[in-house]
């Protein structure tokens, strides 16, 4: 029952990840969009098909998770993470300042506190696969998993500032 209620908690993480993720890119579309050009290299042109692209799988895996989906979209959610990740990585390692707009935060840079959550993330989303059972919560547990997840997310999205006010005490 525990494995059961990990992984579904891993399974309302990714999903509630994606969820804020293109929510935050939609609040602060010009930005986002103008980013990939400015800190990722993107030609404009390429940057205005790129950006809608993601901000439309984000919401259509989160959707396709939170309706019930559960190994295909967390193994493509997996992906999908796992490269933006290496992406965002690479970039922040070669490059002096990156800004990813991952939450819709354009005007500050990446810090090693994003790479730290979007590791965290792209983690919890392969431990579903070692948690992930073919049978199902019952509601309570569900919601419970629910709950745990938004935790989660709100903690971890919040990372920087969190890490950041800690340090000036």
């Amino acid at each position: 029952m525990l494995t059961l209620l990990l992984a579904d908690t891993a399974r309302c993480c990714i999903a509630l990840l994606l969820l804020a993720a293109s929510v935050g890119k939609l609040r602060g579309y010009g930005a986002f969009r103008d980013n990939l050009s400015a800190s990722f290299g993107l030609a404009p042109a390429i940057a205005a098909w790129a950006a809608p692209g993601l901000v439309a799988a984000e919401l259509l895996l989160a959707a396709w998770i939170l309706g019930g989906g559960t190994r295909l979209p967390m193994l493509l959610a997996l992906l999908l993470l796992g490269t933006l990740t290496a992406i965002l990585a690479y970039r922040y390692f070669t490059h002096s300042v990156v800004r990813c707009s991952c939450f819709g935060e354009a005007a500050r840079p990446v810090s090693h506190y994003d790479l730290l959550r979007n590791g965290l993330f792209v983690g919890i989303n392969a431990a579903y696969f070692a948690l992930a059972r073919e049978a199902t919560l019952p509601a309570a547990s569900a919601v419970l998993a629910a709950g745990l997840a938004s935790i989660v997310c709100v903690a971890a999205i919040s990372l920087h500032d969190i890490a950041t006010l800690a340090k000036a005490d």
